[in-house]
């Protein structure tokens, strides 16, 4: 069983001194060394690090800063070292997840990034309601610029439907569906015809 250690400063003008004497002195077998803000959840040395643990193994850490900044990030760390039977270790912080106590620690993280979600979604739930009752329109904005855009460009132009839906930034189903709507085609050549589909027979009809 390896015992992994993890180091992390956020520039190269940084030093990694106090976390390598104390990696060190824990009796690390390897050591991953990164300079990366803490805030990012990709990092090279860590996915490294993370990719060669097996079941058995321990994670060492010199404190929990260096390994994230935040407790969600710190607690979907956590639950991928429980799932995967790993013992995780924040010297500093003394946490030790092989014993009781650090299990009880990792208790304690679960329930207040939980409540944490929870009160995020109450604070997400309440600015919705009061916006509904000032008369707010929630959800996506309607893209009435670009539909008049595009139905202009369809009537007034030789432009085929996909090069105007391209250009309009919408899809061509939605320009259809506003053509049905409106009543609005063309029919002045085959290849427009063509290109509108199922607005050929209607087309021909004139």
């Amino acid at each position: 069983m390896a015992v992994i250690g993890y180091m992390r400063v956020s520039t190269h003008l940084q030093k990694f001194d106090s976390q390598q004497q104390a990696l060190d002195d824990y009796g690390v077998d390897m050591i991953f060394k990164e300079y990366e803000s803490g805030r990012k959840s990709f990092r090279n040395e860590l996915n490294k690090a993370l990719d060669i643990l097996e079941p058995g193994d321990t994670f060492v850490i010199f404190k929990l800063d260096r390994l994230a900044r935040g407790t969600k990030q710190l607690l979907v760390l956590l639950e991928r070292f429980n799932e995967l039977n790993i013992n995780f270790v924040s010297i500093e912080n003394n946490i030790d997840t092989s014993t009781p106590m650090g299990r009880f620690f990792f208790t304690i993280m679960g329930a207040f990034a939980e409540m944490e979600a929870e009160l995020i979604r109450e604070r997400v739930l309440a600015g919705l309601n009061a916006a509904k009752q000032k008369g707010v329109v929630l959800g996506r904005p309607p893209l009435v610029d670009q539909v008049n855009e595009a139905l202009e460009l369809y009537h007034n132009t030789k432009l085929p439907a996909e090069q105007i839906s391209k250009r309009c930034g919408i899809s061509i189903s939605t320009l259809y569906h506003h053509l049905r709507k409106e009543g609005v085609y063309r029919t002045k050549t085959t290849n427009d015809l063509i290109d509108m589909g199922e607005f050929m027979v209607r087309g021909t009809k004139n």
